[in-house]
């Protein structure tokens, strides 16, 4: 199965998903904050990370900026997680780079389908 990153500094979220995700097999790696975040991707690589918009220090949309221009990480796909369902905010998430967004509170059918349409579907490039 695939190697997912979460990333979001309520450890009550990291959980939540790393027990809606966890009987799809896949190995799950939790990170509080972007420079956890960049810790893990510099040891490992990683197939998706999930990736909260909203967090101290660098934001969702930094790590995700900051993913896609390191040549390493820039093929994995993100989904980014959010509370905001304003346009204007899924927008950015996309153009700092993200593959697609979940919107919080989870919808756990949600997130596993969209999980496995991002693992499903061609790195980035290639």
């Amino acid at each position: 199965m695939a190697r997912i990153l979460i990333v979001d500094d309520e450890e009550s979220i990291r959980e939540l998903i790393r027990e809606v995700l966890s009987p799809e097999g896949h190995e799950l790696l939790l990170a509080a904050d972007a420079a956890q975040a960049f810790e893990v991707l510099r040891k490992k690589s990683v197939d998706l990370a999930i990736v909260d918009r909203n967090m101290p220090g660098a934001s969702g949309l930094e790590l995700v900026a900051a993913i896609r221009r390191n040549p390493k990480t820039a093929p994995m796909k993100v989904l980014m997680c959010t509370a905001a369902s304003v346009t204007k905010e899924i927008d950015e998430a996309f153009a700092a780079g993200a593959d697609d967004y979940v919107l919080k509170p989870l919808n756990f059918a949600q997130l596993i389908a969209k999980v496995a349409k991002a693992l499903a579907s061609p790195p980035r490039g290639a």
